[in-house]
């Protein structure tokens, strides 16, 4: 039968490394934002708790694919869940089986979806007293903070630092993607963007909750993508997390296919 031990998250990174298929030096950035670890004693699995900026806990790792995976998996969450505290998860088959997170009584809360596709043009009109401007053309960074805080209570997105708000962060194009601004200059919206060829990939579009009901999200998408074509893009990768169901259905109708899907869950 097998055991979770609690385990240091450092000592934790290799064997999480090696489930993701990646360098511990990889995961080192991620040690301040990880809270706590267990591996499985027999070397199956191992799962980190990490901070978000909601109130839910991120669980990272899950266990080996194979027969006794689901087991395994159960095991290192039911420890994780021990203290009461709302964890998230991604259902992926390759590390965190559906099932296994069924079985303990957490429910689909939200998704990750990977859209691909030519590059879309919603008819949406900038919302009345709204601006839309390309990133490059604010530099400020309390606005692009204001701007990137629009995706901070969206399930599956993370911690992020005053490093994305550098222009240029990350390799993306400010030329390319756009912010919104309202009438007092606060930033609302976002959408960043990289070019690579022919093809654009964003990150789905950001907006204030007080803005969800309005067109700003497609119309943030729409400033990105025609600003792209004009570069020679002509197909787009989006990848979305965290939208809601009414967000996923409107961009069923951008033409777009979803190439992956990963349901993410909730512990209650």
């Amino acid at each position: 039968m097998t055991t979770a031990t609690p385990t240091p998250p450092d000592l934790a990174l290799p064997t999480l490394a090696d489930l993701l298929g990646c360098g511990a030096d990889d995961l080192r950035p991620l040690l301040p934002q990880l809270v706590s670890a267990w591996t499985a004693a027999d070397g199956t699995g191992v799962i980190a708790l990490r901070r978000t900026p909601r109130a839910d806990l991120e669980v990272l790792g899950g266990a080996h694919p194979g027969p006794r995976q689901a087991q395994v998996a159960l095991t290192l969450l039911r420890a994780a869940s021990a203290s009461g505290t709302l964890l998230s998860a991604y259902a992926d088959d390759a590390l965190l089986p559906g099932e296994a997170l069924r079985r303990l009584g957490w429910r689909q809360a939200g998704q990750f979806t990977d859209w691909r596709g030519s590059l879309p043009t919603p008819d949406a009109p900038i919302p009345e007293g709204v601006r839309i401007l390309p990133l490059a053309a604010v530099p400020d960074r309390t606005v692009r903070r204001q701007a990137q805080a629009t995706y901070a209570d969206r399930l599956g997105h993370t911690l992020v630092g005053d490093a994305v708000l550098i222009p240029g962060a990350h390799g993306s194009d400010d030329t390319v993607g756009h912010v919104a601004l309202d009438a007092s200059g606060q930033g609302v919206g976002v959408c960043r963007a990289w070019l690579d060829g022919d093809t654009l990939t964003i990150g789905s579009p950001g907006v204030h909750p007080a803005l969800r009901h309005t067109t700003l999200r497609h119309a943030l998408l729409r400033a990105t993508c025609d600003a792209a074509r004009e570069r020679g893009a002509r197909h787009l990768i989006m990848q979305a997390w965290g939208d809601t169901p009414a967000e996923t259905q409107a961009d069923a109708t951008l033409g777009l296919t979803a190439a992956t899907v990963t349901p993410i869950h909730l512990s209650r």
